[in-house]
């Protein structure tokens, strides 16, 4: 079977939704490739919840398709403040991607990427055990591995440029039955086993992050209780009572790109997940009637291959907070490594009325005539994409290259040949006012 779309999409998480979506509404006939039988990546299969920071001075950095997400969320009840349900975000972003007229293509495997020169004709996917060939004019790899850039053999580089270190693993999990009450005078009595960003308003009708209980791990692995990967204990309230998401367990040393590790990982994931639950049970107050509901679809992973594009964003464009004349993106999120046992951890905090800029040079891949980046895959060094990977900068990018995408199919003009001001003036609300004053 042969199928022919104008933008194919691999990969529906965040950014993949975001680039399908826009590249539909710009008119474009869009298919939305993923291997799990719903959209969202990271924030369903993994159950990656909240979004992390994406305003400066009230001003929020990220509006369009990702607002949209947002709103349908709240609009289900299943989202606070910067929290939500993975439930949620599924029937959100499927509602959102039929209505733009999207072709949603789930259940589906890709095996081979067929290049003519610098060109990608088509890819193949196996979908129960049918081979199908998928032609497309512009491709969008938004599948986290960089997948699309891997088998067309396009420049890719994975980890750590020196020594190949890959941020640690993490399984998401939720439980029910807190009594957050107890659980939160705890950690307000005693601040010193906790992290220094914590903040201590707590308002149980907003999300809650709580990070810490040193003491407490210590002595679960003095005495064998707990893993020695762990560090400590960190989890926000979910919107409903007594309910939290958990981004805990910490597992070192493994490829989220392989099979093989994958499934190490979710092995050992789910070990650390029980031992942490009965920890919580047995030693920390509030959680005495709590109860395990339920671990991610798969363990989350934070960082494999990126794509090498026309640019490379570097550690002193996020530090520096540079700015760029064919920005697409903005962001203020800082640097945030999990390293690995010989590696230090890192979590910049950025300037409060500052951000830096993703350039669309940042989404093109080097050497490719038609093919584009978005979200964990994008060009960066390992450190600037500490930053850039979170999901609202991944929406943001996702937008652009659908934008691009869309412009070059109509346009009948490849992908460089568009003036990147063409770009941003579909995606103005996630830009500089800059950018559209001087006119």
């Amino acid at each position: 079977m042969k199928l022919s779309f104008d933008v194919v999409v691999a990969g529906a998480g965040i950014a993949g939704i975001s680039a399908a979506i826009k590249a539909a509404r710009e008119g474009a006939k869009v298919v939305l490739i993923d291997q799990y039988g719903f959209p969202g990546g990271m924030s369903t299969a993994g159950m990656v919840s909240p979004f992390m920071k994406h305003s400066i001075n009230d001003e929020v950095l990220v509006r369009g398709i990702f607002e949209e997400i947002e709103f349908e969320m709240r609009k289900r009840e299943g989202m606070i403040d910067n929290g939500f349900y993975a439930s949620a975000f599924r029937v959100a972003t499927f509602q959102l991607l039929k209505q733009a007229g999207v072709t949603m293509l789930f259940h589906s495997v890709i095996t081979n990427v067929n290049r003519i020169n610098n060109y990608i004709k088509s890819i193949q996917v196996i979908l129960f055990g049918e081979e199908i060939e998928i032609e497309g004019k512009v491709f969008i790899d938004t599948t986290g591995d960089a997948q699309l850039v891997y088998l067309g053999n396009f420049p890719w580089v994975k980890g750590d440029e020196d020594t190949g270190r890959l941020q640690a693993l993490t399984l998401f999990f939720r439980m029910g039955g807190i009594d957050f009450v107890e659980a939160l005078e705890y950690v307000k009595n005693n601040k010193n086993d906790f992290f220094s960003w914590m903040t201590y308003d707590f308002d149980l009708n907003k999300i809650i992050s709580v990070a810490g209980y040193f003491s407490i791990v210590r002595k679960a692995i003095q005495d064998k209780r707990l893993s020695e990967d762990v560090n400590y204990i960190f989890y926000t309230t979910l919107p409903a009572s007594g309910e939290a998401s958990f981004n805990t367990s910490n597992i070192l040393g493994l490829d989220g790109s392989t099979s093989f590790d994958l499934t190490k990982a979710e092995l050992l994931g789910r070990e650390q997940v029980w031992q942490v639950v009965r920890l919580l049970q047995s030693d920390i107050p509030g959680f005495k009637n709590s109860y395990l509901i339920e671990t991610a679809v798969q363990v989350g992973v934070r960082e494999t291959r990126r794509a090498i594009g026309d640019y490379v964003v570097t550690e002193e464009d996020i530090t520096k907070c540079n700015k760029f004349d064919d920005a697409v993106v903005r962001g203020c999120y800082g640097i945030d490594i999990h390293g690995q046992k010989d590696e230090q951890s890192r979590l910049d905090e950025m300037p409060e009325n500052d951000f830096y800029e993703v350039p669309l040079r940042a989404l093109i891949v080097k050497d490719a005539e038609n093919l584009l980046v978005a979200g964990r895959c994008l060009s960066a060094t390992r450190k600037a994409h500490g930053a850039l990977r979170i999901m609202p900068t991944s929406a943001a990018m996702g937008e652009a290259c659908g934008a691009l995408a869309a412009l070059s199919v109509i346009n009948k003009k490849k992908i460089r040949e568009i003036d990147f001001r063409s770009v941003q003036e579909k995606i103005k609300h996630n830009l500089s006012k800059r950018f559209f004053t001087e006119n």
